[in-house]
C-alpha cells in the first residue's frame, strides 16, 4: 500500500511531460520541481509526526487517511484496488493510526511486553556406579564360559539400552543381533523419577568380545577396570595367544577419513599381535559392524562393502540402481525411500543379509540426531541414503 502511494506520486509528477512533443523545453527549475516531487521526504515535521493523537484503526482506514493527506493526483482505479486488497488480506486487523513510514512506525509504537515463566526440569542425580563381579569374571580365561542369560541383573540384550526412551518402541528389538549385549551399568546413567532418558543415552565407546562369541557394550568404569586386568594377564603370559576375550574402542565415523579403532590389532586390549600364522585373530564382521553403525550414529563409510552391508541390513535398495532394480522400482517393489518390504522381492533383488524386516529409517534418523546433536547431513554417506535414497560411493 505504501509503495502504491509512492508510485502514484511519481506518476503524477511526470504527467506534466508531453512525450509526443519533441520541442518541449525542460528548464532547470522545472527539473528541480520534478526531482522534489519524486523524492521521498528526508525530514518529517513534528506536527505531522506527533500532532494527531493515535487511535486504533483498521489498516484500510489508516491507508485511506494517507490518501486524503497526499496532495498529488491519485488514480482512483489504483486507490480502489489497493483498498480492496487491504480489506481482503487485513480484514478487521487494527493498528495505532499514524501517518508514518513502516520503519518509523515500528520505532515509535510501544511494544507489548510479555512475561513468561518457564519451568526448568529439576536437576538430575547420576547413578552410583557399580562394578559387578560378573564383569570381572569376563577376564577369567580358565573358567567355563558364562551363560549371559543367567545374569539379567548384569547383562541384557542390546535393545535394553533404549529402556525409558521413545526409541524403545521403534528400535525393532527382536531383530537386533542376538549376540549383542549391554551391561546394565551401560544403561544406568541417572536416577529417574519417570523422566525420559533420551537426553541421557550413554554413547557406546567400549565393547568387549567375550570368548570370540558375544559382544558386550560396557560403561567407562567397567572398561577402565578391564583394561588394567587384561593388560596384566597379557604381560604375565596368562592369556591365550591370541586372546579370545578382548576389549576394544568403538568410535562413530562422523568424518570422511576417520578410524573407528574397533578392528585395529595394535589398539585392541590385549593386542592381537605375536600370534601364530596358523591362527586367525577375531575381527568383527561387516554384518556386525553395520548394526553397531546404526546404534552409534555413524555418518560415513570407509569402503563400498560397508555401504552395501548397511543397505542390506536395512533392506534398502537406493539409487543408483541397475536396470532390473529400476524396473522393480516402477513395479512398486521398492518404496520411494528405497525400502523393500516383501520377502520375495528381497530375494529377487539379492537382499540376502536383511536384519530389520520393517522400515527402520525413522529410527535411524532419530538416533543419529540424538547421538550427534544434529540432523544427518545430506552430504554424508548415511544421510544421503536415509534422506535421498542415494548411495554416494
Amino acid at each position: 500500500a505504501s509503495q502504491s502511494l509512492s508510485y502514484q506520486r511519481k506518476v503524477s509528477a511526470f504527467q506534466r511531460i508531453n512525450w509526443n512533443d519533441d520541442q518541449q523545453v525542460f528548464t532547470d527549475g522545472w527539473m528541480k520541481d520534478l526531482a522534489n516531487e519524486c523524492s521521498e521526504p528526508e525530514v518529517i515535521e513534528l506536527t505531522k509526526m506527533y500532532g494527531a493523537s493515535k487511535a486504533m484503526q483498521t489498516l484500510v482506514e489508516i491507508h485511506h487517511n494517507r490518501y486524503e493527506q497526499t496532495s498529488h493526483d491519485i488514480w482512483k482505479e489504483m486507490k480502489d484496488a489497493v483498498l480492496e486488497r487491504l480489506e481482503d488480506y487485513a480484514g478487521a486487523k487494527q493498528r495505532l493510526s499514524q501517518l508514518l513510514d513502516e520503519e518509523q512506525q515500528r520505532e515509535l509504537e510501544q511494544e507489548l511486553e510479555e512475561e513468561r515463566q518457564l519451568e526448568r526440569p529439576p536437576p538430575v542425580k547420576p547413578c552410583q556406579p557399580i562394578l559387578h563381579e560378573e564383569i570381572k569374571q569376563l577376564c577369567d580365561m580358565q573358567s567355563i564360559m558364562m551363560n549371559l542369560t543367567q545374569y539379567p541383573r548384569v547383562f541384557r540384550r542390546l535393545p535394553y539400552a533404549f529402556i525409558g526412551t521413545t526409541f524403545a518402541n521403534d528400535c525393532q528389538a527382536e531383530h537386533w543381533q542376538e549376540k549383542f549385549w549391554i551391561s546394565t551399568e551401560f544403561q544406568r546413567v541417572i536416577e529417574t523419577k519417570g523422566e525420559s532418558l533420551e537426553s541421557f543415552l550413554r554413547p557406546p565407546r567400549w565393547i568387549i568380545i567375550y570368548r570370540n562369541q558375544q559382544l558386550i557394550l560396557l560403561s567407562a568404569l567397567e572398561a577402565n577396570w578391564l583394561i588394567a586386568r587384561l593388560n596384566s594377564l597379557y604381560h604375565k603370559g596368562e592369556t591365550e595367544n591370541p586372546s579370545t576375550t578382548t576389549l576394544r574402542l568403538l568410535l562413530p565415523r562422523i568424518k570422511r577419513v576417520q578410524s573407528i579403532f574397533v578392528n585395529t590389532p595394535t589398539l585392541i586390549i590385549p593386542p592381537l599381535i605375536r600370534h601364530s600364522i596358523d591362527i586367525v585373530p577375531f575381527f568383527i564382521s561387516l554384518q556386525w559392524l553395520v548394526q553397531l553403525f546404526i546404534f552409534n550414529g555413524t555418518l560415513y563409510f570407509e569402503t563400498v562393502d560397508e555401504q552395501t552391508a548397511y543397505c542390506q541390513c536395512l533392506s534398502l535398495c537406493p539409487k543408483p540402481r541397475t536396470k532390473e532394480e529400476e524396473e522393480a522400482f516402477k513395479n512398486g517393489w521398492i518404496a520411494v525411500d528405497g525400502f523393500v518390504s516383501n520377502s520375495e522381492h528381497r530375494y529377487a533383488l539379492m537382499l540376502h543379509e536383511v536384519q530389520f524386516h520393517n522400515n527402520l529409517l525413522a529410527f535411524v534418523k532419530q538416533i543419529i540426531e540424538n547421538r550427534n546433536n544434529s540432523h544427518a547431513p545430506m552430504t554424508s554417506h548415511v544421510g544421503s541414503i536415509i534422506l535421498n535414497s542415494l548411495k554416494l560411493i
